[in-house]
């Protein structure tokens, strides 16, 4: 028989809080600023779960963009503050689960791609910012999402095994990075901007009421 799992790591944009909006419209207020364009939602929502330098090369490739990455990725990090600064309630089930845990003495982590002021702000206008002791951010590690950097830096932070660790993840590239890490991954599908189920996930939930607490030890 297996040994039971003993810790969780979140993802945060689109798990613990719905923020990919505000990522969107960061993105299309830099490129009407610099290019005059905008990107539809069709096309953008396949760079969910990217990395900034990912989701910006992409994206001057996308729509034939001209200048440098390095300057469009800039221009975003001081816009994506302004957006991300707004009050927003954490996804429904998040405080409950994140109680749960607390209250089983499980340990648990942040592992997300959004760069560490993000995170800051993020956390702090959802009332989080007191809840991870524990959180690396993608601007913290060589290699974002999907590599499996940011996964085994958050066990490694937690002392647990990542073997013995739970991902809970909303995209592709996040799953992937769980699965590399040699954790279970969890799809859950409970912000606006979920994404089809991922045949990857070891498992897929709609709500996070329904994470599987059980699993935990």
């Amino acid at each position: 028989m297996s040994e039971p799992y003993r810790a969780v790591v979140f993802d945060m944009d689109g798990v613990l809080v719905d923020t990919e909006p505000a990522f969107f419209e960061g993105v299309n207020i830099v490129l009407e600023r610099e290019a005059g364009r905008q990107i539809a939602w069709e096309r953008y929502q396949r760079l969910l779960g990217t990395s900034v330098e990912e989701t910006w090369r992409e994206l001057m490739s996308m729509l034939d963009l001209e200048g440098d990455l390095e300057h469009y990725m800039r221009h975003f990090g001081k816009v994506l503050l302004d957006c991300l600064a707004r009050p927003r309630d954490p996804l429904p089930g998040a405080e409950a689960l994140l109680d749960a845990l607390t209250q089983r003495d499980v340990p648990y982590a942040l592992a997300t791609s959004s760069w560490g002021p993000w995170k800051d702000l993020v956390l702090k206008s959802a009332g989080l910012e007191d809840r991870f002791a524990v959180a690396v951010t993608g601007d913290a590690v060589a290699h974002d999402k999907p590599a499996p950097d940011i996964y085994l830096r958050a066990a490694e932070l937690l002392g647990v095994t990542a073997a013995r660790c739970i991902a809970l993840e909303d995209t592709a590239p996040g799953i992937a990075s769980a699965k590399a890490a040699g954790m279970y991954a969890v799809q859950a599908r409970a912000a606006s901007t979920a994404c089809p189920p991922i045949a990857q996930a070891d498992l897929v939930i709609e709500r996070l009421e329904d994470f599987p607490v059980v699993m935990l030890v």
